[in-house]
């Protein structure tokens, strides 16, 4: 079978910006850290060479739970040491984002910055607002305003000099989405975006917010800007 290869960075701060590579086995995959992480441009591409970290997504395979310490066809392993990140008998793509972002976490501490699972906006004074909060807690939709600038809805660190979004994308959840309620979020949801766990009608082939039949943790994917 085919196999998708995706170079991009983790972090806009240049100073701690980390070389990240993916590959994989569904272009959906694919497409979804395209969307997360920072794009490098066709230069930046052609002088890429080995990344910082290393993410293989085997998904479609289980891990042998007859392995000694294994119990479950579904393990994600992160290697400190080698920096890779190995996942076996999921097909979440969510897996893969929370990898760099715990690669980065331990990286910000290291050099001497603190990592926050939060979003974070910019007003027109340039003053910043972070949210903090668990995943499906209103982030993105608290940093989705339309009079302040989207830094970043999920990853920051803070530095000795400010604060820099870790990703290249957003990835908001989807449980009663409406144009009316959450408009920025809506709106933002075109061609090239990736729905995860929403089911679709039958009849329209139009994404159905409402069914959580699958799962509550219905998510979206789609570029930051």
């Amino acid at each position: 079978e085919r196999l998708y290869v995706v170079d991009g960075y983790a972090g806009w701060d240049k100073r701690y910006q980390k070389k990240i590579r993916v590959i994989c086995e569904r272009p959906y995959h694919a497409l979804f850290m395209r969307t997360m992480m920072i794009r490098p441009t066709p230069e930046e591409l052609a002088e890429f060479g080995e990344p910082d970290f290393l993410i293989v997504n085997g998904g479609k395979f289980p891990a042998n739970r007859f392995t000694t310490g294994m119990s479950s066809p579904t393990t994600v392993d992160l290697n400190f040491g080698t920096k890779e990140l190995l996942i076996l008998g999921t097909e979440y793509a969510g897996e893969m984002k929370k990898g760099i972002f715990t690669y980065m976490m331990f990286e910000a501490m290291r050099e001497n910055s603190l990592p926050l699972h939060a979003s974070m906006n910019q007003g027109k004074d340039d003053s910043t607002t972070l949210f903090f909060g668990l995943s499906g807690t209103g982030k993105t939709t608290l940093s989705a305003d339309p009079h302040r600038n989207l830094i970043g809805d999920d990853e920051h660190v803070w530095t000795d000099t400010g604060c820099y979004n870790i990703e290249g994308g957003c990835y908001a959840k989807c449980v009663n989405l409406s144009r009316e309620n959450e408009p920025e979020i809506f709106n933002a949801i075109k061609f090239g975006a990736i729905l995860e766990n929403v089911n679709l009608n039958e009849e329209s082939r139009a994404p159905d917010y409402t069914d959580v039949s699958r799962t509550e943790n219905t998510r979206c994917a789609y570029p930051l800007e």
